[in-house]
């Protein structure tokens, strides 16, 4: 979803139309919050009583979900949204710095270094064009979900980029940035399938080195049965967040969620999710073993990784963006420009009157669909995408 150079064709007049709009929006909303801050409503909330939670009560209490909420609304008055501590226990090691600095700083800071960690990953992952390409991804609606909630998409998404410029020539570098996406691990989860199809051995095992190196310093800081209360936890949090009342499924872009916006009863859901999942990593091992061009490669990897979870968020979604720049070429056809389109600006369609309907699985089932046909057709010399991926 990038501006083209030199040529004024109706695809990418589209697309830089597209793009130019969402960065007038962003710009626009950041002046108002600018203006007028927002209330401590936000899920950046969750990551800043995290820390202090723990710091402050028995560290198993963190998933007990009553107790949790008690404390957030102590912190912040009037406060009723549910915001549950559904990590590992690794995840409060790089955020407890947070517990030392107020709400208001400590989100300028997670921000701001947010930002400039996905900077230096898409100048990295994109060596030709990179400021257009940082454009398109900052200006994309995902983009401003991440900025007005304070979630962690752009620290996701940049060792997701990192990760893959690496690989091809610095997998040990490759492998620390996928160790350390388990801290989210369900937005690494095809990463497995991609490395084992390609033989990558010291990727997996600097990954693996990294996890478990990550797991030995949570048990050193906390007690190891806290693992074991995660694992035991889950599973119970996501049951009742598929049926609860009142919660905005259609913000989770999964085919089981979707599923049960439609009023499918969970169980049927997470069957279709679970066969989803196995098709896609089936489809990701594929594209990968066959030596397909290593950017399709990696543009499988990346929108199939939102069909094969059962919980990812639209902000979440910002790599979509990456994956369908890696497509893009001057022969890409109009159907294909307008479905991308469709895709950049689905976030937006979840905070409208339309999110009562939009079901945004589809059209990301149809963008997987012809990006696997596309890598599959593909061989690494005959695919030259306009916006080349570094290696």
């Amino acid at each position: 979803m990038m501006p083209t150079p030199a040529t004024t064709s109706p695809r990418n007049l589209i697309i830089a139309v597209v793009v130019a709009a969402c960065a007038a929006l962003n710009l626009a909303v950041l002046a108002i919050c600018l203006l007028h801050p927002p209330g401590l409503n936000s899920d950046f909330m969750a990551f800043w009583s995290f820390p202090r939670f723990a710091a402050t009560h028995p560290i198993a209490q963190i998933y007990d979900a009553a107790t949790l909420q008690s404390f957030q609304q102590t912190l912040y008055p009037g406060f009723h949204s549910f915001y549950p501590y559904l990590y590992p226990p690794t995840f409060l090691l790089p955020s407890w710095w947070l517990k030392f600095f107020s709400f208001t700083a400590a989100q300028w800071l997670w921000t701001l270094s947010g930002l400039a960690l996905f900077t230096a990953a898409t100048f990295a992952f994109f060596p030709r064009r990179r400021w257009l390409m940082l454009l398109a991804l900052l200006a994309s609606p995902a983009s401003l979900l991440c900025g007005v909630t304070g979630e962690t998409a752009y620290f996701t998404s940049a060792l997701l980029l990192f990760g893959f410029a690496a690989l091809p020539t610095r997998p040990l570098l490759a492998g620390l940035a996928f160790g350390l996406l388990t801290l989210k691990p369900q937005l690494g989860v095809l990463i497995p399938f991609f490395l084992l199809a390609r033989g990558d051995w010291r990727a997996i095992l600097a990954a693996s080195a990294t996890a478990l190196g990550l797991v030995a310093l949570s048990c050193l800081a906390f007690p190891p049965s806290l693992w074991l209360l995660w694992a035991h936890t889950l599973p119970t949090y996501q049951t009742q967040y598929f049926t609860g009342h009142g919660l905005n499924l259609n913000i989770i872009v999964t085919p089981a969620a979707n599923l049960v916006t439609l009023g499918v009863a969970p169980a049927k859901a997470w069957l279709v999710q679970t066969l989803c999942s196995i098709v896609i990593a089936a489809l990701v091992f594929l594209t990968a073993r066959r030596r397909a061009s290593y950017p399709l490669a990696v543009a499988v990897l990346l929108t199939g990784s939102f069909l094969a979870v059962p919980h990812a968020y639209a902000y979440d979604s910002i790599t979509l963006t990456a994956a369908m720049a890696l497509c893009l070429t001057t022969k890409t056809p109009l159907w294909q420009v307008l479905l991308g389109c469709l895709v950049y600006l689905a976030p937006l369609m979840l905070l409208s009157p339309a999110a009562h309907w939009f079901l945004y699985s589809l059209p990301e089932t149809l963008l997987f669909a012809s990006i696997v046909a596309l890598a599959l057709r593909s061989s690494a010399s005959n695919h030259k995408s306009v916006i080349d991926a570094g290696s």
